[in-house]
């Protein structure tokens, strides 16, 4: 004699269904107190930035600083090197990184690929790029302040950060 057992139940509907055969409900009005009562219309003012952290020679200045830097943590320069375009800071951070010898070094030299700046306020600017390393892409991001270093355009790297 065979009889047969059920062990599982029908899986439960967690969709809507396909067409909604409910009748659209009416909107009520807003309440008097969900009215808006100024003028603002929820978005943020732009920050005004004066355009000197987005001139060209600050572009040329983070090219310049990040293609600098990358050589010397590469060994191609000496760490003596970056005392006109990076805070003492920084320069230390580079020197330890030379020191340590990370393993990305056996991936070859670093070519520097791009670089975006954008305004931080009126003597400051964020920087990012990405560079090569035998075919794979990493990131770089500083940032720099006018009037920290002995650079010509008067700027410095015053954080670095690599991955």
């Amino acid at each position: 004699m065979h009889t047969e057992h059920r062990f599982l139940s029908p899986a439960p509907r967690f969709e809507p269904p396909a067409h909604d055969t409910r009748t659209p409900r009416r909107r009520r009005p807003l309440a008097e107190s969900a009215v808006r009562r100024t003028p603002h219309d929820g978005r943020s003012p732009r920050p005004t930035v004066p355009r000197d952290a987005t001139a060209p020679d600050v572009r040329r200045f983070a090219e310049h600083a990040l293609r600098l830097t990358l050589e010397v943590i590469d060994r191609r320069r000496t760490p003596a090197q970056l005392r006109a375009v990076a805070a003492p800071a920084v320069i230390d951070v580079v020197h330890a990184l030379v020191r340590s010898g990370p393993a990305r070094n056996r991936l070859g030299s670093a070519s520097l690929v791009g670089v975006h700046v954008r305004a931080a306020g009126a003597d400051a600017a964020e920087v990012f790029g990405t560079y090569n390393r035998s075919g794979r892409v990493f990131a770089v991001a500083a940032r720099i302040e006018r009037g920290n270093g002995r650079h010509p355009a008067g700027w410095a790297i015053t954080s670095l950060q690599t991955a």
